[in-house]
């Protein structure tokens, strides 16, 4: 893989369908002008966050991203509790994406939303949305089954296409909307508590430019290490520049409270009222199809090395880290992603959504164990070669560990604007025990190597 591919796996895994299904969430939360301001602070947050992901990445020919970093750094039970956090946002998010691809098609065909076979928290479940949804996952995981060669040309073209569709919409909605729908510009449950609401929704749909670490691996010799930080910065700021564009495009066609009555996709019916063009609103849902399968594509791809990583680590049966013998891709991690997808598709949306939430915490997790591992390295190893370094040296480390642990914490307290709620709360804990559990059994069994043990913590 190039410096380009890396790219258009980070930005087409960031975009995804964030923008169509979220940004009028967003808008409801914080008002169009109080979306724009939360999509900057999220940015804020998130660029100390990318220079500490460029530094460690370039530094540390290690695979697995952000588990791999923390278990170098820091040992066996912070790596592990990473890496265990982090498998939970892959294992929930991939299902939510492909029951996204349905409910896109099914807009185009309402046909489709037919023979429903049962109904789980208010939301029927259609045979056809299964069908559509598991064949997907089929095809994408056995495209990446036969390598990189073949997803990487697949994520570039989609990509391209994603992002020909956006400046059409953006366009569309400059043109056809109205600066009066723009209103409210903050919310009216009060503007600091609308705004730190989107932040922690947003915080989620940043992510993407940490599949960048996870392929490292793969990475073809003529990348430029020394470029890594800017090229990860690069994704996050113009992610966060196409979702602004995206909020003025979509504020200016409808008032929130007009487009909360439009159903699922309330952005696209809202387009193409303001258009009055059937054609260029299927072009749009087209758009937004490419960016629910580049996600799945970018996240699956990081997901399963993630897996591999914590299999060969010893957290998980060695099975889990196999490699195909001819394509040499980890495909007892990636049909293992396949069937939590398939599992999760069967289960729906509603039961997926409160595992949404938690993978921002997750998220947070990950992105506050790279802070604390690159100042940990900073401090005990500033003699390591850095072909990149973050600018500001070791106190962007901190500013880094500052931002991500103090929205950690504000999500994990209760009684904070951006808390958990109850099901969350109790989904999280079940998660800590299961983790706990699984932990101390792996530990018994010792299923790590000597050589693996003295890998594992840096002094």
């Amino acid at each position: 893989m190039f410096g380009k591919d890396y790219f258009y796996l980070a930005f087409g895994s960031m975009i995804g369908i964030g923008w169509l299904v979220s940004v009028p969430f967003w808008i409801d939360l914080a008002g169009s002008v109080g979306a724009i301001i939360a999509v900057l602070l999220t940015t804020a947050i998130a660029i100390p966050i990318g220079f500490a992901y460029g530094e460690l990445t370039a530094s540390l020919s290690v695979s697995g991203g952000e588990f791999a970093y923390t278990l170098k750094t820091w040992g066996r039970l912070p790596g592990f509790i990473c890496g265990w956090f982090l498998c939970l946002m892959y294992i929930m998010i991939l299902p939510w994406v492909a029951i996204a691809v349905a409910v896109l098609i099914s807009y185009l065909f309402p046909q489709l939303d037919a023979f429903p076979l049962y109904t789980i928290l208010d939301y029927p479940i259609y045979l056809p949305h299964l069908l559509i949804s598991l064949l997907m996952v089929f095809l994408i995981v056995y495209m990446n089954m036969k390598g990189v060669k073949y997803t990487k040309i697949f994520q570039n073209v989609v990509t391209i296409l994603m992002i020909t569709i956006f400046v059409v919409f953006i366009v569309s909605g400059w043109l056809f909307g109205s600066v009066e729908n723009t209103h409210p510009l903050f919310s009216p449950k009060g503007e600091v508590n609308g705004i730190l609401l989107g932040i922690a929704s947003i915080l989620f749909f940043m992510n993407g430019f940490d599949t960048i670490p996870k392929m490292m691996e793969e990475a073809n010799q003529k990348i430029k290490r020394s470029r890594l930080g800017w090229a990860i910065v690069g994704t996050i700021l113009a992610g966060a520049l196409l979702y602004i564009l995206i909020i003025l495009a979509s504020s200016m066609m409808m008032s929130p409270g007009q487009m909360d009555k439009l159903g699922d996709l309330p952005l696209a019916a809202a387009f193409q009222k303001a258009t009055g063009s059937s054609v260029l609103s299927g072009i749009v849902i087209f758009g937004a199809l490419a960016g629910v399968v580049t996600t799945f594509n970018g996240f699956l791809m990081a997901g399963s090395r993630l897996i591999s990583s914590f299999s060969t680590a010893g957290f998980l049966h060695p099975a889990f880290g196999t490699q195909h013998p001819e394509y040499r891709t980890p495909h007892v991690a990636l049909w293992v992603m396949a069937v939590f997808s398939m599992f999760g598709i069967l289960l729906g949306r509603g039961v997926l959504l409160p595992f949404i939430i938690l993978g921002g915490v997750s998220l947070l997790i990950a992105w506050f164990s790279v802070s604390l591992s690159v100042i940990r390295l900073r401090m005990t190893h500033p003699e390591m070669v850095r072909p990149y370094k973050m600018p500001g040296g070791i106190y962007m480390g901190y500013l880094a560990f500052v931002l991500s642990g103090s929205f950690l914490i504000m999500m994990l307290i209760p009684g904070t604007p951006v808390s958990l709620g109850k099901v969350e709360y109790s989904l999280f804990l079940a998660w800590v025990v299961f983790g706990g559990m699984i932990y101390f059994f792996q530990s018994k069994k010792r299923l790590f190597s000597p050589e693996k043990k003295s890998d594992e913590g840096m002094s």
